[in-house]
């Protein structure tokens, strides 16, 4: 059987974790999420880790090459199959690298995942749900850290749906909906590529 290797992206707050939870589960697939994946190396105080926490602790971005080179070596232990990754690519060069790192290993990048919201949707959703909505493990949760996420998400996504629609390989989901809508919706794209 084709092996399922799926990305799921949206903006700071949309909810792909939680869908890219059920997926897993559905599917039986690993899931990756990039930011926990990188807190942990923090929490371990790992080279990647101790790296990581230099930029996000100045307010930057995690480069390219070290995000990567953290998820890279996950995806091996995986055998390249049947996973799903939340929260990456968030540039294009991230997809086109690895999509190329999957093919090398012979295996495909099944499908993106894209969750659409607006910055205002998802304002609303966490001015309604208030404290408990708030992730207490992110170091990086102020007004001003959620906005420069969103202006960095508004600034990347156009360039990495029109690479993965070119390929056919892009799903856009409206996540301003229930968590069972969307997952429903989610779950009949997957069913028509698998």
């Amino acid at each position: 059987m084709t092996p399922l290797n799926l990305f799921i992206i949206g903006p700071s707050g949309c909810g792909k974790t939680t869908q890219a939870k059920m997926v897993a589960e559905k599917y039986n697939l690993t899931h990756i999420s990039m930011g926990q994946l990188l807190r942990d190396e923090i929490a371990k105080k790992s080279g990647f880790g101790i790296e990581a926490k230099s930029y996000i602790d100045n307010g930057k971005l995690v480069p390219d090459d070290l995000v990567f080179d953290v998820l890279i070596s996950h995806l091996k232990s995986l055998d390249y199959k049947n996973f799903i990754v939340d929260g990456f690519p968030r540039v294009l060069n991230q997809g086109r690298i690895v999509e190329f790192y999957l093919r090398k290993n012979n295996a495909p990048l099944t499908t993106l995942i894209h969750l659409t919201l607006s910055f205002q949707q998802i304002k609303d959703r966490r001015d309604k749900a208030g404290e408990e909505f708030q992730d207490k493990t992110r170091t990086d949760n102020t007004p001003q850290d959620i906005a420069n996420r969103q202006k960095f998400y508004d600034d990347n996504i156009e360039g990495i749906k029109d690479y993965f629609v070119g390929k056919g390989k892009f799903i856009d989901i409206n996540g301003n909906r229930p968590i069972e809508p969307i997952f429903e919706d989610i779950v009949k794209e997957i069913e028509k590529i698998k």
